[in-house]
């Protein structure tokens, strides 16, 4: 850099210096958080890692600044962090470090950086109301109305890992399972990576199943009137319950199986009742009451 004036590179990169690092990082980081890229144009890694970094803050252009600073050129600040070498990130949030590392790291690396840092404010009281009305109509598998506002809390949030998992959930719960695919495909990694989308996602394929065995429940409630203690068919009943909203009937079902014989088929009603709790949510009623049957029938 020639001069130390404060440029602007984009509306959420700026170039900072000595005289504006107080305004622009201090006071700026009490409002939303600010990464600090420290770098020099001797510098062979920064040369690789502040254009990874530009690209990564590019998306949270409403949640954060990315501030450079030449340390050539700005040597007090330099000083008084204590910058030992480059490239060194911090992130500056309400008037103090947060975080940060040193060196180069890894594309991935930097985006899970980036998103963390991005996160610090919060998503605000309005998105908070939201997650929890979503949360609650989700426990009571009322889809329309969790979809509606899965898609209101992303209009506010567009990056919002919890919103993009609530409508995942929604359209399952809706057996949207095609649009569903479609909208999985298509979210960036880091969304695509988080805890809250990839529980959401692992509830697909369990929900697809239980939606195709709908058609089944005429024929295996003959079969089961002969055969009432057939595990296979008292399986594929509580699968076939679960798909049309049975959740209560389709948990008896699976602790049926499990208290004739537990280890049948390799735990097998064990473990699709583990996959059930999680698609109708560990808090629900049904999951709550047919967890303690389940201990009591494991333990007893």
């Amino acid at each position: 850099m020639e001069n130390n004036d404060l440029i602007s590179t984009t509306d959420n990169i700026i170039n900072v210096n000595e005289e504006t690092f107080m305004s622009e990082v201090i006071e700026t980081s009490k409002i939303k958080p600010v990464i600090v890229d420290f770098w020099a144009p001797w510098c062979e890694p920064c040369k690789t890692l502040t254009p990874l970094l530009e690209d990564a803050v590019k998306s949270y252009k409403k949640d954060l600044i990315l501030a450079k600073i030449d340390i050539d050129q700005n040597q007090n600040i330099a000083a008084q962090l204590r910058i030992q070498s480059i490239p060194t990130i911090y992130t500056f949030f309400e008037g103090k470090v947060v975080d940060g590392f040193q060196g180069a790291k890894s594309n991935k690396e930097i985006i899970e950086f980036v998103t963390k840092s991005a996160s610090l404010s919060g998503p605000g009281k309005e998105v908070e109301d939201l997650i929890l009305s979503a949360k609650e109509f989700i426990e009571l598998r009322d889809w329309d109305n969790a979809y509606e506002i899965s898609q209101n809390i992303l209009d506010k949030d567009p990056k919002s890992h919890i919103g993009f998992g609530n409508l995942i959930r929604s359209m399952i719960g809706l057996e949207k399972f095609n649009e569903t695919k479609d909208l999985i495909d298509n979210l960036a990694p880091e969304i695509r990576n988080s805890k809250q989308v990839e529980e959401a996602i692992s509830l697909l394929e369990t929900s697809e199943k239980a939606f195709q065995a709908k058609g089944t429940i005429e024929d295996l409630e003959k079969k089961l009137k002969q055969e009432p203690e057939n595990l296979n068919y008292l399986l594929q009943m509580a699968i076939a319950l679960f798909g049309i909203g049975k959740i209560e009937d389709s948990f008896d079902m699976l602790l049926k199986s499990i208290e004739i014989d537990k280890d049948w088929n390799e735990q097998a009603a064990r473990k699709q009742l583990l996959e059930f709790f999680s698609s109708a949510g560990i808090e629900s009623i049904e999951t709550i009451n047919a967890r303690k049957k389940l201990a009591t029938l494991l333990f007893s």
